[in-house]
């Protein structure tokens, strides 16, 4: 009886610290698209060398580039890492309805105000409706060539 006890009460405490943590949604509502685009930082995006430079992009630059849902955003983080997320709110779920960057490390969306964290990486909102963060994706270096991939 008494191992019956310890298994319950362990059960529950892993449940319980289960159940805790932050409160976003691992869930992201946006539509899996297809992700694959390539630019020159040098010559294509020189905002991309400066950290907290950001571009956003809503039309793929060549036939075979694709730009996931809502367009792309690239952000040279305070971490001296590229990210890459989904310019749609998770939010709003909308394809024309895209955060604006700022070089603070911080988008917004102009419809629901969430902010969003893009300056490490996260992406997680910091204030507003959204409990979804933004939909990243795999950024790689290769010298001065950047690919974002899904």
């Amino acid at each position: 009886m008494y191992r019956k006890y310890i298994k319950a009460l362990t059960a529950s405490i892993i449940l319980l610290f289960a159940g805790c943590g932050n409160e976003y949604n691992s869930y992201n509502p946006i539509p899996d698209m297809p992700v694959n685009y390539t630019l020159n930082i040098i010559r294509d995006a020189p905002i991309l060398i400066t950290q907290g430079g950001y571009l956003s992009i809503t039309e793929p630059n060549k036939q075979g580039q694709y730009i996931g849902y809502g367009g792309l955003l690239i952000f040279y983080g305070f971490d001296n890492n590229y990210y890459a997320y989904d310019l749609s709110c998770p939010h709003e779920c909308q394809k024309d309805v895209r955060i604006e960057p700022s070089m603070a490390g911080v988008a917004t969306c102009p419809v629901c105000s969430t902010k969003y964290d893009i300056g490490f990486g996260s992406g997680l909102p910091s204030g507003g409706e959204s409990k979804y963060a933004l939909k990243r994706y795999t950024v790689m270096v290769s010298g001065e060539n950047l690919r974002v991939t899904k």
